[in-house]
């Protein structure tokens, strides 16, 4: 039985492949800092949520395979692949597939719950987040229970499961890491599911105009 023909197609543009592995660096600096140097604490904090603004608005009008719009699939069609995907012949998606759109969304989703409940947070002792005088005594509490306890923990969760489905695909034959390196996937023409037609070039000036909004936001909210 002869193999199909593959081709390698770029999907991942360098802001994408940035964003993905400054996210596991960011999240050990700031572990490593918290309760030890709150001020490098903050600026890594400050950093990651400008990153995740940024990947949130880059899903709107960045490149092709990175928006939302791309793979983020109705409830139909992720029973439609979780169905195939039992298969030999699965189907094959050059951006992520129904199910790792959701777990995109997901990561999102709890990276800005854990940064977000981080800006109400206080020691009780030096430090405050930049919307504790916002709240109440209570809610800031609470959301310092949950930065340090709840959502920590899911995170760790969330994080593994993403590991776990990583591993379970490269079993499965389907290399998830080495396009996050190289931007590049290999794949057999006919078993693909979402090839879109070709882009030339990276769109410097819509990265440029996210970036600003992203950082510029966030520089803004530190300084409240």
């Amino acid at each position: 039985m002869s193999t199909p023909p593959s081709s390698s197609v770029p999907v991942w543009d360098w802001s994408i492949r940035l964003f993905h592995w400054s996210m596991p660096v960011l999240m050990a600096l700031l572990w490593y800092y918290a309760g030890e140097d709150m001020d490098k604490h903050m600026l890594f904090a400050q950093i990651l949520i400008s990153l995740v603004l940024y990947r949130v608005i880059w899903g709107f009008i960045g490149t092709p395979y990175a928006r939302f719009s791309h793979f983020v699939y109705h409830p139909r069609h992720i029973v439609a692949y979780l169905r195939a995907s039992l298969t030999p012949q699965k189907p094959v998606y050059l951006s992520h597939n129904p199910m790792g759109g959701i777990m995109v969304l997901v990561l999102l989703g709890g990276l800005l719950l854990q940064a977000g409940t981080g800006l109400f947070a206080t020691d009780d002792i030096f430090y405050t987040g930049p919307l504790y005088d916002y709240v109440t005594g209570d809610t800031a509490e609470q959301m310092t229970r949950w930065h340090k306890r709840w959502f920590y923990w899911g995170m760790l969760v969330l994080v593994g499961l993403h590991v776990c489905a990583v591993l379970l695909y490269r079993l499965r034959g389907e290399n998830l890491v080495g396009p996050m390196i190289t931007g590049r996937k290999q794949a057999p023409a006919e078993q693909v599911a979402d090839r879109l037609p070709g882009h030339t070039g990276f769109p410097w000036l819509r990265f440029i105009i996210a970036a600003i909004i992203a950082w510029g936001a966030v520089e803004a909210l530190f300084r409240l």
